[in-house]
């Protein structure tokens, strides 16, 4: 059921949860989250009773899975935690909409490695958003 849900096999899940009782942990619902698997999330939400974890945000977040981290965030507090990864990985990608969204939204914030992460992705425009409403700072590597 975890590969079925991480690759949106929603067909595949609904048989393997109707006809078998093993293969299913925290990884479907992560996988799902991962792999911006709405579909898939809200199923296992309605008929599992395993969750997930933070990696699910921290992930789709890292992603840019925009929509997915939005889906976790409304269904708190039973979903939706995430940790300071969820900000250092979408920043470290690129996602720039991601980081702006979890800034306004989210309390867990970043770290350094959110700008180091930038930097070494060459993102620009994240930078300078960082630079301008956070102050996690960077380590020499962002200018290096």
């Amino acid at each position: 059921m975890e590969g079925a849900a991480s690759n949106s096999h929603p067909d595949v899940v609904k048989w393997l949860h109707k006809y078998r009782r093993e293969g299913c942990t925290v990884t479907a619902m992560n996988g799902a989250a991962r792999g911006n698997h709405i579909d898939v999330l809200q199923w296992l939400r309605d008929h599992r009773t395993e969750g997930c974890t933070q990696d699910a945000v921290d992930c789709a977040a890292s992603g840019g899975h925009l929509d997915v981290v939005k889906w976790f965030h409304d269904r708190r507090p039973e979903f939706g935690s995430c940790t300071t990864a969820a900000l250092d990985g979408a920043a470290t990608n690129g996602h720039l909409e991601m980081v702006k969204w979890l800034h306004v939204n989210r309390h867990e914030g970043g770290t350094y490695r959110a700008m180091d992460g930038a930097a070494a992705g060459g993102h620009l425009e994240v930078m300078m958003f960082l630079y301008s409403r956070r102050s996690d700072g960077c380590t020499s590597d962002a200018v290096l």
